[in-house]
């Protein structure tokens, strides 16, 4: 959950419009502009649990995936910290517009205001799902769909240590109304929250001040830990493999 700053708070005062400009109101001026987000949030994640059905049948003598709908729309606070960071961001450039967010434009370029997440039991689930996904003629038709992966990027590549398939959703019958979907497995949303909690927040606080947050490298065992749970997520995947291999083996014979 993000708190209110003294930054967040004075650039609440300086730009939202009166009597939106108070810490106890200025989310009454936000979340009726998005509330659209929330509504194809619901939408789709209906349509993707059709589209993704099958596989769940296929696979019913095991778990296969679930999705998460908690925290489907990006709260109000969320929103202010990252036009702030992305205003700061832009500052520090001192260049020509490099499309930050602002509060006239936020809505339609912030892609991630309304999102879903698709947990998944083995990696090669995370595969099928996404497949499902991008190949969905219904889906397709709906939307512009974007995918980006951070699953099999090399270390020097990545610049967290989430491992994740994540896929911009824009609505084709208005452009600008977007939603995200992320997939991942169970290891790696484990992973998310806690590293959520033990470095993202603090270094989103003070990007600046890291040697003194993480002095015992926290953040560079939780990157580490990434790693090691990616390993896992690979072995547990050719145990699957195997196990099943043999079951049907057995059924032939």
């Amino acid at each position: 959950m993000v708190e209110l700053s003294r930054e967040h708070l004075e650039f609440i005062s300086r730009h939202f419009p009166p009597p939106y400009n108070t810490p106890e109101r200025y989310g009454e001026y936000l979340l009726p502009k998005i509330h659209l987000h929330e509504t194809l949030c619901t939408s789709a994640m209906a349509e993707v649990n059709t589209v993704l059905n099958p596989l769940i049948e296929q696979y019913s003598h095991r778990f296969f995936c679930r999705i998460d709908e908690t925290h489907r729309l990006k709260s109000p606070a969320s929103i202010i910290d990252r036009i702030c960071r992305s205003y700061k961001e832009w500052s520090a450039n001192s260049g020509p517009d490099s499309g930050h967010y602002d509060l006239a434009n936020f809505v339609t370029k912030m892609t991630d205001l309304a999102r879903f997440r698709i947990v998944c039991n083995f990696l090669s689930d995370v595969m099928k799902v996404s497949e499902k996904i991008k190949t969905s003629e219904k889906l397709n038709s709906y939307f512009d769909i974007e995918q980006k992966s951070s699953i099999n990027q090399r270390p020097k590549d990545r610049k967290s240590g989430e491992r994740s398939i994540k896929f911009a959703m824009e609505y084709k019958k208005r452009p600008g109304l977007s939603l995200e979907i992320q997939v991942m497995t169970q290891l790696e949303e484990a992973w998310d929250k806690k590293d959520h909690f033990l470095v993202y927040e603090k270094h989103r606080q003070a990007p600046d001040k890291d040697d003194e947050y993480f002095a015992d490298f926290l953040d560079a065992k939780m990157l580490a830990m990434s790693e090691l749970l990616y390993v896992a997520d690979n072995y547990f995947d050719d145990l699957r493999a195997s196990r099943e291999d043999k079951d049907n083996n057995e059924e032939a014979s």
